[in-house]
């Protein structure tokens, strides 16, 4: 029995490990399967090489790192795009090909200390194939105009000098790491910086009102400085709630930063309330220039837009509200927020909060909530904040009003009178603008272009 029992374990132990080599290849076609060319995904730097043109040799490697990461076989396959034609010199190519996508910026020096009067290199990366690369482009094409700059002035390339090896690693580890790094050569300094590369922002409209991301407690730099009203200060009672958002204070930001001129001036009137047209006028800068500002502000993640905030506006809760129940951080950040100013006085607690988003609902406007609440609630409950920070959080959603005609604008004796305002906004009706862009578009307020679709039983409002 002994010796049928030793068996019977000897037997087993190739069948287990037969299955584990089946699971671990299972696995990794699993891994080879999940990624792949266009997948979107970033990968590290495996491999950073020098590859050159010798007189004698060649196309060759003459330093990597980690070192024979790059086989001469394969070198040797694609030496014709590393070393390419003088056409295509001084450009950031990708080349992927044999399970390697290699990123790289040939360089081409004439003179005639060289023995065919010419010297070239490239300075590659090397990554997976299936990884997205376009974010090493700008760095490659900085090492390479940086490198052609010393070898101009001291043959650092061409000499063979001792320190490419350890350049080369000190390269590979910092920008897998830190995603950033500092080469020092002499008197010479370089900073290098692996800049995320986003998907382009939406175009900005007129009526987008823009806010600064890091106001509303979400993960950005650069928190701004809460400010306490001074004592012996009077909260402001709901009953006088001033219902004109245009004189709300903005939110402070660091002017001291680094900002260009354009976005310096535009900053303190990006306070969450403003639309794009107000901050131009106030500003009196270009409304392109404003577009254009905020839209680079959008792409680095400094501000998002949201909807015009008007007590007419109906809102809706979304199944995020949820996460105000559980998530601590949240809460925290929400209550901050919504009585900014008010650290020392009375603070509201978290079910008014949440009556008041509850309550938010499509047939019942802002104004009609915040009357419901403001003798129940305490009066360091900024309502305006708590819409802001919840549009921001994606916890409510505006319900936006977009006007259509039902049939076609009627034509006096069969044409259009041109002289007529109103029939140049009634072209707007075709369901394709929302009635704050009508507003901003035709500049008028919100009451009259309310007034043209009431009294015109042609109209339709289409919710959404």
């Amino acid at each position: 029995m002994q010796v049928q029992h030793l068996f019977n374990g000897i037997s087993q132990q190739p069948a287990e490990d037969a299955l584990d080599q089946k699971h671990s290849l299972m696995s990794s076609k699993v891994m080879e399967t999940r990624y792949y060319e266009g997948c979107g995904r970033e990968g590290p730097i495996r491999c950073i090489f020098l590859g050159e043109f010798h007189p004698i040799a060649g196309p060759k490697i003459s330093c990597q790192f980690p070192e024979d990461y790059i086989s001469k076989e394969v070198f040797d396959s694609i030496s014709a795009y590393i070393i390419p034609k003088p056409q295509i010199q001084k450009c950031t190519m990708t080349i992927n090909a044999l399970g390697h996508k290699i990123v790289g910026y040939p360089i081409r020096i004439d003179n005639s200390r060289y023995e065919r009067n010419v010297y070239l290199f490239n300075l590659c990366f090397v990554c997976d194939s299936w990884s997205k690369t376009v974010q090493y482009e700008p760095v490659v094409k900085k090492l390479g105009e940086h490198l052609t700059i010393m070898e101009e002035e001291t043959r650092f390339v061409s000499s063979g000098c001792t320190k490419l090896p350890t350049l080369l690693a000190h390269l590979l580890h910092d920008l897998n790491t830190h995603r950033k790094a500092t080469l020092v050569e002499g008197d010479t300094v370089m900073h290098l910086k692996v800049l995320e590369v986003r998907k382009d922002p939406s175009p900005v409209n007129d009526h987008d009102v823009p806010v600064l991301v890091a106001s509303v407690g979400l993960p950005r730099p650069g928190r701004p400085q809460r400010t306490t009203p001074p004592e012996g200060a009077e909260v402001p009672h709901r009953e006088h709630l001033d219902l004109d958002l245009d004189d709300e204070e903005p939110f402070e930001v660091d002017l001291d930063a680094d900002w260009d001129l354009t976005t310096r001036q535009l900053l303190p009137y990006i306070n969450g309330y403003n639309h794009v047209s107000k901050i131009a006028a106030d500003t009196n800068v270009e409304k392109t220039l404003v577009k254009s500002c905020i839209q680079n502000l959008l792409y680095y993640g400094v501000v998002t837009l949201i909807p015009v905030l008007k007590f007419s506006n109906m809102y809706r809760a979304t199944p995020s509200l949820s996460r105000l129940f559980s998530d601590h951080e949240l809460q925290k950040s929400c209550l901050a927020f919504i009585t900014m100013g008010y650290e020392n006085k009375e603070k509201p607690k978290l079910s008014d909060v949440l009556g008041i988003l509850c309550a938010l609902q499509q047939g019942t406007t802002l104004r009609a909530v915040s009357e419901r609440f403001c003798n129940t609630v305490p009066a360091t409950l900024d309502i305006r904040r708590l819409v802001v920070f919840a549009q921001m959080h994606g916890l409510i959603k505006c319900l936006k009003r977009y006007p259509v005609y039902i049939r076609s604008p009627p034509r006096p004796n069969g044409f259009t009178n041109r002289a007529d305002p109103m029939t140049g906004i009634r072209r707007l009706f075709t369901g394709r603008h929302c009635a704050d862009e009508i507003c901003c578009l035709a500049r008028i307020e919100l009451a009259a272009l309310d007034q043209i679709i009431e009294e015109d039983p042609n109209v339709a409002i289409i919710w959404s």
